[in-house]
């Protein structure tokens, strides 16, 4: 009788372990997959990193330059010069964003317009982030932003009004 017990409890571990394993796949395909709402998260959260990588991948080809001028280094710069007027390195200008909420407001195959909503905290590192939560030194502010977005190259990339950097 035992034994019968020991062998069922086995099956039953196999049988969720597998389970785990499948929608394990299933949630790393879906994180694949390229939409309007990963587009604008990805880009903004670049934006308030100063990550001007990620910032080029997702900012539309039209937007990138300004009388030959690239926007992303351009606020970049300015970035750096307010932190250096300020005493600070670039790092010290970086914000995470938190509670991130996405709505579609329209879409259709080439385009959509996506409502941004999120927190914004001052993210130098780590450690300041929990010390500043801890004695609340970090000032919080709300974003709501309405952004553009479009599809060009088989992948979604924000365009028009973003924040300061037009």
């Amino acid at each position: 009788m035992a034994q019968t017990n020991k062998g069922s409890i086995i099956a039953m571990v196999a049988t969720i372990v597998i389970i785990g394993f499948i929608l394990q796949v299933v949630f790393v395909y879906a994180d694949k997959i390229d939409s309007p709402h990963k587009a604008v998260v990805e880009f903004s959260k670049a934006y308030f990193w100063l990550d001007k990588a990620t910032m080029n991948k997702r900012l539309c080809n039209a937007q990138k330059t300004t009388d030959e001028v690239n926007i992303i280094d351009e606020y970049i710069q300015q970035a750096t010069n307010e932190a250096g007027q300020m005493g600070f390195e670039l790092k010290y200008m970086k914000n995470t964003i938190y509670h991130v909420k996405t709505h579609t407001l329209s879409s259709d195959d080439s385009k959509a317009v996506v409502r941004l909503t999120c927190y914004k905290k001052k993210a130098i590192n780590p450690l300041y982030m929990t010390v500043a939560k801890i004695f609340r030194l970090n000032k919080t502010y709300h974003i709501d932003e309405t952004i553009n977005v479009i599809k060009e190259d088989e992948t979604w990339k924000v365009c028009g009004k973003l924040f300061d950097l037009t």
